[in-house]
């Protein structure tokens, strides 16, 4: 019994040994870029601190072991930033997808600008709600009245609402200042293209009319024109009808008497005859 003691201490001094050896054999100065061999750093230290070699890395000091593999991007990925001995490659998505999760983990369709990415793929934008990106996620219209102001301008899936202040002197038709230049532009350009569109119409209109005046005053002028020669014609042809008429009257009635002696010379003649007979 007087010897356990002692036996009890010797197989403790076997299990603690091995820990003492790591321990003070462990290397805790390679620094960043290196993993350590397993001699002592005390002695040798640039035999104890060994370089990571190609394609791997080591972003810590200390008593690492080994390096890590760099990161390959490749498939659906290129590379951001290449691998260096202290730190790992850096991925992106290739163009028409956008980078998921973290450190870009996959990859996933770009959405269009009024939608957001989900799991099941790109969804529209709820009523209220607007992405004016291709990545990212649907957020709240601005809430105007929080600031004091009016909503000049309603939101859209792709756009914010555009708050400004209230002005009650001003016209209702007046155009607020805060109003986007490209709106104004747009309604000046409106503007424009009717005021042109009104002008050629009135132009067409009158040349229309004046091409129509001239027609129909030649065309009357040319029948004012004929109507004033049949009318100085007529005259004429009555007056000499009528002096036809009235000179041949008179030689009829003079033929018919002469026809009507003779016929009663005769016709006496005849009667006187018989009578000597």
């Amino acid at each position: 019994m007087g010897n356990s003691p002692e036996k009890l201490e010797a197989i403790l001094a076997l299990a603690i040994l091995p820990w003492l050896t790591l321990v003070q054999g462990s290397c805790s100065s390679c620094p960043a870029g290196t993993f350590w061999n397993g001699t002592d750093c005390g002695k040798d230290k640039n035999q104890a601190c060994i370089p990571c070699p190609p394609n791997s890395f080591s972003s810590t000091a200390g008593d690492q072991r080994t390096c890590d593999i760099c990161r390959r991007c490749k498939g659906t990925f290129r590379t951001k930033r290449e691998c260096t001995p202290t730190s790992n490659a850096e991925c992106e998505c290739i163009s028409g997808l956008h980078c998921s999760g973290v450190g870009c983990e996959s990859c996933q369709p770009d959405c269009k600008e009024g939608q957001e990415s989900t799991v099941k793929g790109c969804r529209d934008c709820s009523f209220g709600t607007f992405n004016d990106q291709k990545q990212g996620s649907c957020r709240p219209w601005t809430n105007c009245s929080l600031n004091g102001l009016v909503v000049l301008v309603n939101g859209t899936s792709k756009t914010d609402v555009l708050c400004g202040p209230t002005r009650t002197d001003a016209p209702p038709a007046t155009t607020s200042g805060t109003v986007p230049a490209f709106l104004v532009k747009t309604d000046k350009n409106q503007q424009l293209v009717t005021f042109t569109l009104a002008l050629v119409m009135a132009v067409g209109f009158f040349v229309l009319l004046t091409f129509s005046w001239f027609y129909f005053a030649i065309r009357n002028k040319k029948k004012l024109s004929f109507l004033l020669q049949q009318t100085l014609k007529k005259p004429v042809q009555i007056a000499q009808e009528e002096d036809a008429c009235s000179c041949g009257f008179p030689e009829e009635e003079q033929g018919e008497r002469e026809i009507i002696k003779f016929q009663s010379e005769l016709h006496l003649e005849l009667i006187l005859k018989d009578s000597k007979q």
